[in-house]
């Protein structure tokens, strides 16, 4: 399994991504992509992917940990329900987590394998602007996991295309070249593959899309008169945790939010939060900004879900994707079988049932 943290699914064709495109044409894609939740950003995509549970499961409901000590009300900072690397453990089933993003992919810590060590980078590593090994420093780690015969599941992890995006902007010349070279990198790991290719699942997603940074004015929950019946709001792009005075109904809250200029939708997270989506090209307010590109929104909710591989269970993934978007937490549930283990109670499904 590929995280293309980032990556849109809409770049994904035969001449910017070959490789990719030729792995969904010989397997399968789901046509409109995959599906997360709001916020659609990093931790709470990645834990729903890798838990098999929704964020309102396992806590973890934005990535904004990473800038702020954030408050109980906004959910943890790591999953509160195992990972498919711990349930592989139990069940005597060895894993590897090769991953550019430590600090967010919470979930790798019962991994077999896992690079960077302890989830500390090693010293000498080639970082991009944000801080995160580049993919060229990702790849030999990862050839070396697949080479590794012990290994029955191995999750990478690829980060430029979300940097790259924040930065420039998901539609800029950076992006487009930063896609092209991803893709590169990701059919060197599968001609490492083609030896034991009968026998391999390959899956492909991304944990969210992105959106160019307009010059539309920020959102501002707290603002303006009408008293909706929250007192706190943290921003994630293009969405905001909002949270609820004791005793005031989700339900009306939900309302007043749809009312404010730039809001979309809103969801209910639980008793004392709502999230608002905001619409396309707005963001929340918030003390720093993305340069070129955000997340967090509904628009950007859309994941790739590719499969590939010529395991006899390819067919039957690709035809389940085909026919109704994945989330992200339908993964673990689908591979879970196939690996032997048990995850237990979960939130997303199993597509070949």
């Amino acid at each position: 399994m590929l995280g293309l943290d980032g990556f849109p699914h809409r770049v994904i064709g035969p001449e910017l991504t070959p490789r990719l495109w030729e792995l969904a044409r010989g397997g399968g894609r789901a046509p409109d992509g995959g599906v997360t939740d709001l916020p659609s950003s990093t931790d709470p995509g990645f834990c729903s992917l890798l838990t098999g549970c929704k964020p309102a499961t396992h806590g973890v409901l934005t990535t904004s940990w990473r800038f702020a000590q954030l408050p109980e009300w906004a959910g943890a900072q790591t999953p509160r329900v195992p990972a498919i690397f711990d349930a592989c453990r139990a069940a005597g089933v060895r894993t590897a987590a090769i991953v550019a993003d430590d600090r967010g992919l919470l979930c790798t810590g019962s991994a077999d394998r896992r690079w960077p060590p302890d989830g500390v980078i090693p010293p000498g590593t080639s970082l991009d602007t944000h801080g995160y090994p580049v993919n060229a420093a990702v790849l030999p780690r990862l050839l070396d996991a697949i080479a590794d015969s012990s290994l029955a599941f191995v999750f990478g992890h690829l980060n430029e295309a979300d940097t790259i995006g924040h930065d420039h902007g998901p539609e800029s010349e950076a992006a487009r070249a930063c896609y092209r070279a991803t893709d590169q990198v990701v059919g060197v790991v599968l001609d490492a593959l083609v030896k034991s290719w009968a026998d391999t699942i390959v899956v492909i997603v991304s944990d969210h899309d992105m959106q160019p940074r307009t010059t539309l004015p920020p959102v501002d929950p707290m603002s303006g008169s009408a008293d909706g019946g929250w007192d706190a709001y943290i921003p994630d792009g293009g969405s905001a945790l909002i949270h609820l005075k004791p005793g005031v109904d989700p339900e009306q809250a939900g309302a007043a939010l749809g009312r404010i200029d730039g809001v979309e939708t809103w969801v209910r997270s639980n008793d004392a939060v709502v999230i608002a989506g905001l619409k396309p090209g707005r963001m929340a307010a918030a003390p720093r900004y993305s340069t070129g590109g955000f997340h967090g929104a509904p628009i950007t909710a859309r994941t790739v879900a590719l499969v590939g591989g010529g395991h006899p269970r390819v067919g039957r993934i690709a035809a389940a994707i085909a026919g109704r978007r994945p989330h992200l937490a339908d993964w673990a549930p689908t591979l879970a079988p196939l690996l032997g283990i048990d995850l237990g109670r979960v939130d997303g499904r199993d597509m070949l049932r």
